[in-house]
């Protein structure tokens, strides 16, 4: 029987190094398809990297895990996992881009604030960033550990742009995390937030 924390300490660790599904194979020498079958937990890492994932992801204190999060280039956030919209760190790809723009006052929220007051009074709300996390806390499977992850579309208001997110807890850090990139989409797909449970990737893979 395959370790069922196995699709979130995969994912977890591939996240913190910021490695794509590509990347990360490569680190650990097997196929693309493989790491994606660790991640939707249909197949579990030999042991010899089963103990190196283990140890990069649960080996690491708090402190190590947002320092990673931290100096990384890109677009991610180490957020609360009872409040989405609480940040604990952001990376240094999200403030040097908010400094781009001007948006100092989010730079300040993303440093410790909560950062759903400024959404809450823009007149594209409901198309934000916020009330994506909002939609994903409000679901009863967040907190349930039925998620494996939620794939997201919506505006990162304070930089004006649409972006395709992919949100992971982290259940023995109490934390999620967050990482996301501009979307080609742009708004022409429209808001929405996506849940996957675990059954919805099983038997994907042959």
């Amino acid at each position: 029987m395959i370790d069922k924390s196995v699709p979130f300490i995969v994912r977890r660790a591939r996240l913190l190094l910021g490695m794509t599904v590509a990347e990360f194979a490569s680190l650990y020498g097997v196929a693309d398809a493989t790491v994606s079958q660790w991640e939707c937990g249909v197949a579990h890492p030999d042991p010899q990297i089963w103990a190196r994932i283990r140890s990069l992801t649960l080996g690491a204190s708090s402190v190590l895990d947002e320092e990673l999060v931290r100096v990384s280039p890109l677009y991610k956030d180490l957020v609360d996992i009872d409040d989405l919209t609480k940040p604990i760190v952001a990376s240094k790809g999200i403030i040097e881009a908010l400094e781009a723009v001007g948006a100092s006052e989010t730079v300040r929220a993303l440093e410790g604030a909560k950062f759903d007051e400024h959404a809450r009074n823009s007149s594209s709300f409901e198309v934000s960033g916020v009330r994506a996390l909002e939609t994903l806390q409000a679901d009863p499977g967040w907190r349930g550990g039925n998620l494996v992850y939620a794939e997201v579309h919506c505006m990162v208001l304070p930089l004006g742009v649409w972006v395709d997110a992919m949100i992971a807890p982290l259940p023995d850090r109490l934390a999620a995390l967050i990482e996301f990139a501009p979307s080609k989409r742009g708004a022409e797909s429209g808001f929405w937030v996506r849940p996957v449970q675990l059954k919805d990737v099983v038997g994907i893979w042959p």
